[in-house]
């Protein structure tokens, strides 16, 4: 009866530990980060050419990138495309990254083109624009829809052969959800002249990570001067990069970058925006500017982590006091209740040794005993 009171006891104790293991958080795949890249020459001529580099079959876009350009390579688009150079939105999936140059200089220039992707995640890819709305707007932004997570975005200014396009001044994260594209319109460009600014968007188990942006400021080089009618015109070619890196344990999907005091740069031209280092989005930009002014600019990276969900709430043993002092508690009851279990079995096999066992060996002694008695005259003993 006190086995089975005992048994009675334990067994509701490591029903419970059990239910809160099973319940316990399991984490999601971020995924492993994939850098594809190709290399493509550019010839001279005022009409816009494109390379692209896509994902493998099995793999979501993030984002991409350039690096090793030239300022007289003029980037006008790098940003998700279908895998023929075409961009998307709507929240349809990307396959590559393509970007569109012109080269306005006399030689043959060439460019390295990035698809960062990723492999073995549990998300998959999406892409949402947004247009410029007006010709003197100097900032296009692009937002991803509430659930989803930004991992990376980009650009596509309209190139006219003859009177060229907006002047990018910045291609960035904005906001929690956000892509914003700085950009300087000309004189010159007809009304309907626009650019569109496009962010990659996340559906699943991920989540955006907090990163600190890395900000460099540009090198001034020697004035080069002009000889005007009235006088001399000079300017100071500023020239600089810097890397962005994300957090150990988390991956880096994307970045941009922005200037964040001294501008405007005339013939800016970012000539590196991509993963071009190792675990690191590095920008590196050339300009000049009208006078000697610092000129400062922010790499800001896009990181990626997992979420922890758990597959079952964990019993609320104490409504006030939170999920982890009720798991404490249903995890401490469940191991006295295995310690019981081990108990009674080790009382089992005591007993059981005790009833089945062979005798002990040992000596038997018996006695016996006889009557005896007295008389008067003689004495007997009779054994």
């Amino acid at each position: 009866m006190r086995t089975l009171a005992l048994l009675r006891a334990a067994l509701p104790l490591v029903v419970l530990a059990a239910s809160v293991l099973m319940a316990s958080p399991a984490h999601a795949e971020v995924g492993r980060v994939s850098v594809h890249s190709g290399t493509a020459e550019f010839g001279p001529g005022a009409a816009l050419q494109q390379f692209t580099v896509a994902c493998a079959a099995e793999e979501q876009l993030v984002s991409g990138g350039y690096a090793g350009g030239d300022p007289q390579l003029r980037v006008v688009a790098s940003h998700p495309s279908d895998g023929q150079g075409t961009p998307i939105a709507d929240g349809a999936a990307p396959r590559a990254w393509t970007v569109g140059v012109v080269n306005t200089g006399q030689a043959v220039r060439t460019l390295r083109v990035f698809a960062t992707c990723l492999t073995g995640g549990d998300s998959t890819a999406g892409v949402y624009a947004g247009t410029q709305s007006d010709p003197a707007d100097t900032t296009v932004e692009a937002a991803c829809p509430q659930g989803t997570v930004r991992t990376g975005g980009g650009y596509w200014a309209v190139w006219y052969a003859r009177l060229g396009a907006a002047r990018i001044d910045g291609s960035h994260p904005t906001g929690g959800r956000g892509w914003a594209v700085d950009l300087t319109v000309a004189a010159n460009l007809p009304a309907r002249s626009s650019v569109t600014a496009l962010v990659v968007c996340h559906t699943g188990p991920v989540a955006a990570v907090a990163a600190e942006p890395a900000e460099f400021d540009l090198l001034q080089a020697s004035p080069v001067c002009v000889v005007g009618a009235a006088a001399n015109v000079c300017v100071v070619p500023q020239s600089g990069s810097g890397a962005a890196r994300c957090p150990d344990g988390t991956a880096l999907t994307g970045g941009g970058y922005l200037i964040v005091s001294g501008g405007p740069l005339t013939g800016q031209a970012a000539v590196v925006d991509g993963p071009a280092s190792a675990g690191g989005w590095t920008v590196r930009v050339t300009g000049t500017t009208a006078q000697d002014t610092r000129v400062r600019v922010r790499v800001e990276q896009v990181c990626l982590g997992s979420v922890v969900r758990p597959s079952e709430p964990v019993s609320d043993l104490l409504p006030d006091s939170g999920a982890r002092l009720n798991k404490a508690l249903a995890l401490g009851g469940g191991l006295l209740g295995l310690l019981l279990l081990i108990l009674l079995a080790i009382l089992a096999l005591r007993r059981s040794g005790r009833r089945s066992g062979p005798p002990a060996p040992g000596i038997e002694v018996v006695v016996r005993t006889a009557r005896f008695r007295y008389r008067d005259d003689a004495y007997r003993e009779d054994l």
